[in-house]
């Protein structure tokens, strides 16, 4: 089976989810303007494809409350994005999946988003028939990528042993969550979260240009 990255890695990110991000600390009143800013930043960064309610917790220094009004600026402004029409794949991707699906393989969506938006995000680009499962961190009690949870999870619905599963994301925390997974293959996308370097440092057995050439990859016709 194939196990996706949503954001980044089969949706267009176009700055979105960053822009979230700082949508989130306006409303938890941290100034993306001050001097404090750059650090939050770089820190949001690294930390892409994580739970988002995690990750605000660190960037908030532990406080949730304010990590949870946050977030959930950060789930509305996303939300807007879909009304707005700005939510679309990366060109290829739903093909992709068909094709990896057409071939027997079964194609799992992850990400760090709550279930609600992570649902509302898969309606949109219209994506029901060309998935297995779709799952967050939420799905396994909170435990996000880099944990290999998620990853279990979604080989085990499948019934799959993690042996035959690959993983493909855009993000260290996508490679790292397959090795520690002991999935068969984790494929670093370039042009995402991370550069190719700190992909192939993170563990990556291959990296590609596109979710697109995952299929060619695994020796399956486009």
């Amino acid at each position: 089976m194939a196990v996706l990255d949503l954001a980044g890695t089969t949706m267009a990110d176009d700055g979105l989810v960053l822009d979230a991000v700082r949508t989130g600390l306006r409303a938890a009143r941290v100034s993306v303007d001050g001097p404090r800013y750059p650090a939050l930043d770089r820190q949001a960064r690294a930390t892409m494809d994580r739970s988002t309610i995690t990750v605000f917790g660190e960037l908030l220094d532990g406080d949730m409350y304010r990590a949870r009004r946050a977030n959930d600026a950060f789930e509305e402004c996303v939300c807007e994005a879909v009304r707005n029409g700005r939510v679309r794949e990366i060109p290829g991707a739903g093909a992709a999946m068909s094709a990896i699906r057409d071939a027997g393989l079964a194609v799992a969506l992850i990400c760090g988003f709550g279930p609600s938006l992570r649902d509302r995000l898969v309606d949109a680009l219209d994506w029901r028939e060309r998935v297995d499962v779709v799952l967050s961190p939420a799905d396994v009690a909170g435990q996000g990528l880099p944990d290999p949870a998620v990853v279990h999870a979604a080989a085990r619905i499948c019934d799959v042993p993690a042996e035959q599963v690959a993983v493909a994301g855009d993000s260290t925390a996508d490679i790292e969550g397959a090795v520690r997974a002991g999935a068969a293959l984790a494929v670093g996308v370039r042009g995402g979260a991370h550069s190719e370097p700190r992909l192939r440092a993170a563990g990556a057995d291959a990296v590609i240009d596109s979710v697109t050439d995952l299929p060619a990859l695994l020796g399956l016709p486009s």
